[in-house]
Order: structure tokens, then C-alpha cells, then sequence
């Protein structure tokens, strides 16, 4: 399969890359925004040689292709003209018909799908090192422990300088700037008063 070939299907079928508000990537699946999802030829879309299904709901046109979406995404944005990262690749429609729940909680999602894959690592790490724990293949104590603790702790300590980025990405702020404010909910005498007064 190429992946080229099918990220250009994919963008002619769905009403071309001026009829796309945005695009994020997930584990499995393209999500896009469209400006009018009337123009997106589900049908050819389906039927394209890489495309497992379409699920168009909630605002937003989905796309699954699995563990090959990272490189479709890719090349998405290639054909696009854009760099990595940033999704905007169309212009913004002059009507709007989605509600301001469905907005509001496309936006949630938009922060977080970046995120996911840290905070799943995290998870599972932790997971894994109390099963080693639980089998005494990994003493609490040791050396090894404690670094892969300190792996597994940092996506959930630095959680809002994390978040301040992709918020930041999200309403195209400058990501420096977020990151700093984020960082002051980090920083160990804030907390360290923060808990006194608790």
C-alpha cells in the first residue's frame, strides 16, 4: 500500500484540502473536521485500499486505517503543505451548523488526542513495574525502580506544562508562553504552599 497514494484519495474524496477545517491523528483513525461533510464521498472513500471503515459523527469525519495512520497522516500533511503539527488546512466555513456542546467537546478531544500516547505510556509502565514488584522481579528500592518510577511519574507531574502545549497548539498561542504559565502549577514552592494551606 502506499501511503502517499492513499492520503491522496483520501483528501480528493473528501471535497479536497479546501473543504478540511482541521485534522488530528489518533491511535487508529484520521479525524477531520470538514467545512461541509456533504462533499466527502464516504462510499470511495470505504472502498480505498488501506481504509478499514468511516464513522462520520460528532462533528467530526473519522477515518480508520490502524497502526499504518501515523505515516497516512504524514503524508496527509504533506500534501497539504503544512508541517508537522499543524492541522489547519482549509478555510473556515461560513456556516457553522454543529451545536456548542458538539464544539465544545471536539475541542476537549483535539487537546487531549495528542496527549493520550504519554499518559498511556505512563500507565502502563506503572502497571508493568507493580506486576514486577508484586513478583519480586523488582525490588521498591532499587536503582532501576526508582528511574523507571521517575519515567513513569513525569507525564502526570508535568501534566500541565504538557497540557499548556497543546492547548496552546489548539488556539495557535504561543506554546513557550503556556508552558511557562503551566509550569507554575509545577514549581515545588507553590505546591509545597498550596498543600500547608490544605
Amino acid at each position: 500500500m502506499s501511503y502517499k497514494q492513499l492520503a491522496s484519495d483520501i483528501i480528493e474524496n473528501i471535497g479536497g484540502k479546501s473543504n478540511v477545517k482541521s485534522v488530528v491523528q489518533c491511535a487508529t483513525r484520521l479525524r477531520f473536521t470538514l467545512n461541509d461533510p456533504s462533499k466527502a464521498n464516504t462510499d470511495k472513500i470505504s472502498n480505498l485500499n488501506g481504509v478499514l471503515k468511516v464513522v462520520d459523527g460528532g462533528g467530526q469525519y473519522q477515518i480508520v486505517i490502524g497502526p499504518d495512520v501515523p505515516q497516512v497522516y504524514q503524508e496527509v500533511i504533506a500534501l497539504a503543505g503544512l508541517e508537522a503539527g499543524d492541522s489547519n488546512i482549509g478555510l473556515e466555513s461560513e456556516e457553522d451548523k454543529r451545536s456548542k456542546l458538539s464544539k465544545v467537546l471536539e475541542g476537549i478531544a483535539s487537546i487531549f488526542q495528542p496527549i493520550i500516547p504519554a499518559i498511556t505510556g505512563a500507565g502502563l509502565l506503572k502497571a508493568v513495574m507493580a506486576l514486577c514488584s508484586i513478583f519480586g522481579w523488582l525490588k521498591s528500592g532499587s536503582q532501576t525502580y526508582i528511574i523507571l518510577n521517575a519515567i513513569a511519574d513525569a507525564a502526570f507531574y508535568f501534566l500541565p506544562l504538557i497540557l499548556a502545549a497543546s492547548c496552546a497548539k489548539k488556539f495557535k498561542c504561543n506554546q513557550g508562553t503556556a508552558m511557562a504559565l503551566g509550569g507554575v502549577l509545577v514549581y515545588p514552592q507553590l505546591t509545597t504552599l498550596m498543600t500547608s494551606v490544605t
